[in-house]
């Protein structure tokens, strides 16, 4: 018996890793990597309609387009005050490559 619940949980944590993949390879995906537009106009609607990096119930979060996208598992109090005051403020990403750098910064 407690074999079959060693491998149900073993499953379920499969899964969730699975999601977990699933959902960033959404974030970053390969026509996201598109260049971003020169004009300062474009720049800025980018920002407002694209993706923000923050704080959502004390986790680093994703936002796209005000909405929140993606919570992570990475803790505001594990990342040092200066990160913390940055991410409650809200950091505007203007490409996927700039998000995914953000991301691994505060969640490795």
């Amino acid at each position: 018996m407690v074999e079959v619940n060693v491998v149900k949980k073993l499953i379920v944590i499969s899964g969730i890793v699975v999601m977990a993949y699933l959902a960033l390879n959404l974030i970053v995906s390969p026509q996201a990597d598109a260049p971003v537009a020169a004009s300062a106009s474009a720049q800025a609607t980018q920002a407002e309609n694209g993706f923000r990096i923050g704080a959502a119930d004390d986790r680093v979060a994703v936002f796209r387009d005000g909405e929140l996208y993606l919570k992570t598992e990475t803790l505001l109090s594990s990342l040092p005050k200066s990160d913390r005051i940055r991410l409650e403020e809200g950091i505007s990403v203007s490409s996927v490559k700039e998000l995914k750098e953000l991301l691994q910064d505060y969640c490795s």
